[in-house]
């Protein structure tokens, strides 16, 4: 990356898509890499928006998973899936150079898809997006696997968690410690594999700044919204997400 190609402009976009998707973050445990990754690669390569945002992602997952620590029981329960989660997050970050970005998207569309479909009819699928056994290692494989090519792996892991009967809180630390989990693999594998250059490590760094204020900003928000008005921000975000990957794939 060579700073004296990125127009201020573009570098303004791109601080506010990491600031307002720190907000949602801190707000709902989701929404950091949904904004910024997309924003960043405008300017530069998918595989460099994936990397830049691996820290910024580490710092802001660590803390919500620390502020939602007193629910680390839950975690007994999916260790299945975040386990495999780990290995898929290596194997993604492996072929992240490799991966075409449409089949990825379209597989997100197709997985989100389905869950919409099943929370507007009831029961039809309810079984199936509250998998724990093989599934969930299915399940969570290719979270990690998505996380680590794309940077974004909300699409099957907020689904995955949503609608078990859990409050706010417990939902934000299942589904950002999957992400914690994940990003330590992608970070892991991106040092070793020498996807993370010097440079690409100081901008990551960089980032944190707007990461962390403004998912402190989402977390002070957060306690004011009831679980009603969470559940619905929540599907809210879930047809934006449908409707960015369909786009993006057409």
């Amino acid at each position: 990356m060579d700073p004296g190609l990125i127009n201020t402009w573009l570098i303004a976009a791109v601080l506010l898509a990491i600031s307002l998707g720190a907000l949602f973050k801190g707000m709902t445990g989701i929404g950091l890499p949904i904004f910024a990754v997309p924003a960043i690669a405008m300017i530069t390569s998918v595989e460099e928006a994936v990397i830049l945002m691996i820290i910024p992602g580490l710092a802001a997952n660590m803390w919500l998973v620390a502020r939602h620590r007193r629910f680390f029981s839950l975690l007994r329960e999916h260790y299945r899936f975040l386990l495999a989660g780990f290995i898929g997050g290596i194997l993604g970050t492996v072929f992240l150079a490799r991966v075409d970005d449409r089949w990825l998207k379209l597989l997100l569309a197709g997985w989100l898809a389905l869950y919409l479909i099943q929370y507007v009819l009831g029961d039809l699928f309810r079984q199936l997006f509250r998998s724990r056994g093989k599934a969930a290692i299915v399940f969570g494989l290719t979270a990690g696997t998505l996380q680590g090519a794309t940077g974004m792996s909300a699409h099957v892991v907020a689904p995955y968690f949503h609608d078990r009967n859990i409050s706010p809180e417990g939902y934000a630390l299942l589904v950002t410690s999957a992400f914690l989990i994940f990003s330590v693999a992608q970070f892991s594998t991106s040092v070793a594999t020498g996807l993370f250059t010097p440079e690409r490590l100081l901008v990551s760094a960089i980032a944190l700044l707007p990461t962390l204020f403004f998912t402190r900003v989402g977390i002070s928000m957060g306690g004011m919204i009831s679980a009603t008005t969470f559940n619905r921000i929540l599907l809210a975000t879930f047809v934006a997400m449908e409707v960015k990957l369909l786009a993006d794939v057409l």
